[in-house]
């Protein structure tokens, strides 16, 4: 296990720079780095970087990351890569695709995205045969920069990546045998997944985590604070580390779109504190 990461979209009212500092002043490792245009939940964070960014803005970054001593562990670039929409396919790949060579220059090792969802009527075999023919021509471009491609199931309704089950379709579908799979056990808890098992079935294809918990259903989705959901996170680390997990453990709060606690020190520092104590239990 490579450390303790955090996905920046908490941050959202700093520059990625002041957020960075930020974390390396609450002892985080690194920083999953939110490019996210429109994430579902509200307030919608400001992305921290776009991959149109200039060569100096990507410079200013990882130097800003290197003094700091935080590593940067992923780009967070979902988007709809099943759009019914040809046109709105094609910019959303090429979201993607910019992304990928960014978090290449940036240090980066991987890229996190989704299978899309469902976004007008349609039989569903058309979404995947659209996600899976753009899945195919980014593979290439992530191979060639040295980038892991991480798809992450998604708990609202409409999401083509759900649950276990249609995650382990993703993977087996020929030409998508080098992507990776973002674990998030939020989303498989809501789904009705029990996480150990998602762990288990899933060993070595799990290269990044976000540590989130939940309660709730499809319908009635809650993401609270570490510790204040239905997952048992000890369990669920020891299940990880017993797979030989070799990635880094984003701590991701969503919690301020339920009203919880906004308090970035607070948070950061609970937060790190709650995954310090589980860390130090399964990996030492």
């Amino acid at each position: 296990m490579k450390g303790i990461s955090c996905n920046s979209n908490f941050l959202a009212d700093k520059p990625v720079e002041q957020a960075i500092d930020k974390l390396a002043e609450h002892g985080y490792d690194a920083i999953d780095i939110c490019l996210e245009l429109a994430p579902p939940f509200h307030p919608i964070p400001t992305p921290h970087m776009h991959p149109d960014d200039s060569a100096a803005k990507r410079k200013q970054v990882r130097q800003a990351a290197e003094s700091a001593g935080v590593a940067i562990a992923a780009m967070n670039a979902h988007t709809n890569l099943c759009a019914r929409d040809p046109e709105t396919r094609q910019a959303n790949k090429e979201f993607v695709a910019k992304s990928i060579i960014l978090g290449a220059e940036l240090g980066a090792e991987v890229v996190v995205t989704v299978a899309g969802g469902k976004d007008a009527y349609g039989y569903e075999q058309w979404f995947w045969e659209w996600s899976i023919e753009i899945l195919r021509e980014l593979l290439p471009l992530a191979d060639q920069h040295g980038m892991k491609l991480a798809i992450e199931a998604g708990s609202p309704p409409g999401c083509l990546v759900y649950n276990l089950e249609t995650m382990q379709r993703l993977l087996a579908t020929d030409g998508c045998e080098s992507i990776g799979a973002l674990f998030d056990p939020a989303h498989y808890h809501i789904r009705g997944d029990k996480v150990n098992e998602v762990v288990q079935a899933l060993g070595k294809k799990i290269v990044h985590m976000h540590a989130k918990d939940a309660t709730g259903n499809p319908e009635n989705i809650v993401f609270p604070p570490l510790g204040q959901g239905e997952i048992d996170f000890d369990a669920l680390l020891g299940a990880l580390s017993a797979e030989g997990f070799e990635g880094y453990i984003a701590m991701e709060y969503e919690a301020f779109a339920w009203n919880f606690s906004k308090d970035q020190d607070a948070v950061l520092s609970s937060s790190k504190a709650f995954l310090d104590a589980l860390v130090k239990k399964h990996w030492s």
